[in-house]
C-alpha cells in the first residue's frame, strides 16, 4: 500500500482531528508529519535555506509561513529518500477527501513509471489540459500550466530526490516553484477526477504568521518574470508534448 502522510502544525490540533476522521471514514492509515512552524523557526534555519541574494528568481520577499510550508514538504521528501519509499501520497491538513483515496493508492504502483509528481487537487482557478490518458479508474493529465496549491499530491522517489536537490536554497513559494518544473526536470501530472479538494473555510496558516500581501514586492520585476514565465512555460510544454507524440 502506498503510504499517506499528512503535514500538520503541532498547534493545529483541530485540523488533525478533522483529518483523522476523514481517513477513518475511508479506512486508510496515515502518518502525521509535524510541520515546520513559522511562529517558532529560528533565523539560523531560515538563513540556511532562504536569502535575497538572487532577487531575479521571484518578485516578492517570502514570509516565514511560505518558507516553512516549503520546509515542511522537504521533511516528507527527505523521509522518502532516507527510507527509500517508492511512492507516497502527501496531504496538507486543510483539505476535504471527496473521492476514493485508496483507489489512488492502488493505481499509483500500476502506473507507468514516468512521473515525479501528481496533483490530486486543484486550485479554484482551473488550468487547461493539453494531454490526457486513461489510468483506470482515473484520467492522468498534463496541464498547460501547473495549478497552484500543494494541498494534495503523490510524489515518487525520483521526484523526491529531484525536489530536494532543487530546494537546497528556496527563492519562491513551493507551489509557484513547481510551476517552473523544467528547471528541476520534473514530470508533473494531474489525476482526475480529483480525490481531494481544498477546504473552502480553512484560514491560511501562512497568513496567520505574517500577511503575505504585505511583504515587500517589486512590481516591475513581477511583470518581467511573468512575461518570461509565459514564454518558457509554453516552450517547455510544447517540447514535452512533442516527446509524447514520438512514443
Amino acid at each position: 500500500m502506498v503510504p499517506c502522510f499528512v503535514i500538520n502544525l503541532d498547534r493545529s490540533q483541530q485540523r488533525m482531528v478533522n483529518m483523522t476522521s476523514q481517513f477513518s471514514t475511508q479506512s486508510i492509515d496515515f502518518e502525521r508529519i509535524s510541520a515546520v512552524d513559522g511562529a517558532s523557526i529560528s533565523e539560523d534555519v531560515i538563513a540556511r535555506y532562504y536569502s535575497l541574494s538572487s532577487p531575479l528568481k521571484y518578485h516578492k520577499q517570502l514570509n516565514k509561513g511560505e518558507i516553512c510550508c516549503y520546509l515542511s514538504h522537504r521533511k516528507v521528501w527527505q523521509k522518502m529518500v532516507d527510507e527509500q519509499i517508492p511512492q507516497a501520497i502527501i496531504l496538507e491538513d486543510d483539505v476535504d477527501i471527496v473521492g476514493d483515496l485508496s483507489a489512488v493508492a492502488d493505481t499509483l504502483p500500476s502506473m507507468v513509471d514516468d512521473w515525479d509528481y501528481i496533483k490530486l487537487a486543484e486550485h479554484t482557478r482551473r488550468r487547461g489540459v493539453v494531454h490526457s490518458e486513461s489510468v483506470n479508474p482515473f484520467t492522468r493529465v498534463i496541464y498547460d500550466k501547473i495549478p497552484a496549491r500543494t494541498c494534495a499530491q503523490a510524489v515518487s522517489l525520483s521526484g523526491a530526490r529531484k525536489l530536494l536537490a532543487a530546494s537546497e536554497k528556496i527563492y519562491r513559494p513551493i507551489d509557484i516553484d513547481l510551476q517552473y518544473w523544467w528547471e528541476k526536470d520534473l514530470n508533473i501530472f494531474g489525476l482526475q477526477p480529483y480525490p481531494v479538494k481544498p477546504k473552502d473555510d480553512a484560514p491560511s496558516e501562512i497568513d496567520k504568521v505574517k500577511q503575505r500581501h504585505k511583504t515587500q514586492k517589486n512590481t516591475w520585476l513581477k511583470v518581467r518574470q511573468q512575461a518570461a514565465f509565459l514564454i518558457n512555460n509554453a516552450k517547455h510544454v510544447k517540447a514535452r508534448l512533442a516527446t509524447l507524440n514520438k512514443k
